[in-house]
């Protein structure tokens, strides 16, 4: 670290302001050098991949969940599953960590402060704006045309904001469990309950993050036969974020990721083909006892094995500073925020282009990625908009 050298006779105001320069390098440097930057760039892409993500959605069968476009694209369908499979299990696992983090440096009290700006507020802000807007759009989706009926129940959808009702869930539940913690250690007394919780942890650690991680897929496979959608099963996120969080006091699993996140590739694209091979006998078969479970178990095995490997390649690639990742990660809460609208608008307005869908599904993904980066560097990066998404800049 270079040090800067104060001159003792020189006026008290140019004092302040060399000590003052002095205090933000100092707490930059010490910024960067704690700064998880692979995986702050890994959970910028998770975030920004939910518009390749609902681009793709009208250019394969959906059953009536999203507008068609009429045309099927096998390559299209085949990269949606790929993302759709790891990016929500790695942005929970992410999200625990990071919570992990924030605790460990700011206490308990400042997570709190921290969430409720962060998760609450945008949730408050947005949620509604979303769900007064997207109705209207559906209704160009389907029909053609903005005007017409719309169902109430429309409404009151969160849309693809469902993650941040998880998340507040999950900040529910932490302080339940501090409170239990709290009146345990006030009635029994705090050497005996430290020791409980210190041997549950230690069961935990145990069986949860091992380098061939079968409790934790096995419990997701459990939790996931009766519903694979992550979006009705916060007991599933929450093993994620659980896993996540456990993750953070783990740093030897993570250099194991990092040394063998090749393998982590092979067993998860080996996965990934008997997925899709999986998928297609249940579409074109119908419902089958046998398939269905081997399709929840590649679900939840692929899920798992790109996460731990995407972790691993990032932290072992994205070892510095720099500029173009840190960008990334700061402007994709607002890209994800923001991006669902614009998406469907694009992709809706060129459903009557005679075009291949495939360039369809290009051009929706880089006007919706253009004008999300344009209005958060122009409206929202230093701006009070900015500092409630991401936190004050060093």
């Amino acid at each position: 670290m270079n040090t800067l050298s104060l001159d003792i006779t020189a006026p008290r105001h140019q004092l302040s302001t060399v000590t003052s320069s002095m205090n933000i390098k100092i707490a930059a440097e010490q910024y960067s050098v704690n700064r998880y930057h692979g995986l702050d760039a890994l959970r910028g892409i998770a975030m920004v991949l939910g518009i390749v993500l609902h681009a793709s959605l009208p250019y394969f069968d959906t059953m009536g969940f999203w507008p068609s476009n009429g045309t099927d694209s096998r390559v299209i369908w085949a990269l949606f599953e790929f993302i759709h499979l790891w990016r929500m299990p790695l942005f929970f696992i992410l999200s625990g960590f990071f919570a992990a983090l924030v605790i460990r440096r700011h206490s308990w009290r400042g997570f709190n402060k921290n969430r409720m700006r962060r998760v609450l507020m945008p949730f408050a802000i947005f949620v509604p704006l979303i769900a007064l807007s997207m109705p209207w759009i559906w209704n160009y989706g389907y029909k053609g045309t903005f005007a017409g009926q719309v169902h109430t129940f429309e409404y009151v959808n969160p849309w693809h904001l469902w993650f941040l009702i998880h998340l507040l869930l999950f900040l529910f539940f932490m302080a339940i469990l501090r409170m239990i913690r709290w009146l345990s250690v006030t009635l029994i007394g705090s050497t005996r309950v430290n020791n409980v919780w210190r041997n549950l942890v230690d069961l935990a650690l145990k069986a949860f993050f091992a380098r061939t991680p079968i409790t934790l897929v096995t419990l997701l496979i459990f939790l996931l036969i009766t519903d694979t959608d992550l979006i009705g099963n916060p007991l599933a996120t929450f093993t994620y974020f659980s896993f996540g969080y456990g993750l953070y006091q783990r740093q030897s699993l993570i250099d194991f990721m990092k040394k063998y996140w090749f393998v982590y590739f092979v067993v998860g694209s080996t996965g990934y083909g008997l997925y899709l091979w999986t998928t297609r006998q249940l579409v074109d078969k119908g419902e089958n006892e046998g398939l269905g479970l081997l399709y929840v178990a590649l679900n939840v095995v692929c899920a798992v094995v790109f996460s731990l490997g995407l972790i691993g390649i990032a932290e072992s690639r994205i070892i510095k500073p720099n500029q173009a990742w840190r960008w990334l990660a700061d402007s994709s809460y607002w890209v994800y925020l923001v991006h669902l609208p614009i998406v469907t608008i694009c992709t809706f307005a060129m459903f009557s282009f005679s075009i291949p869908p495939e360039l369809k599904f290009i051009t929706a993904i880089g006007t919706t990625t253009l004008v999300s980066l344009i209005t958060y560097k122009f409206f929202v990066r230093r701006t009070i908009v900015g500092v409630l998404l991401n936190g004050r800049r060093l």
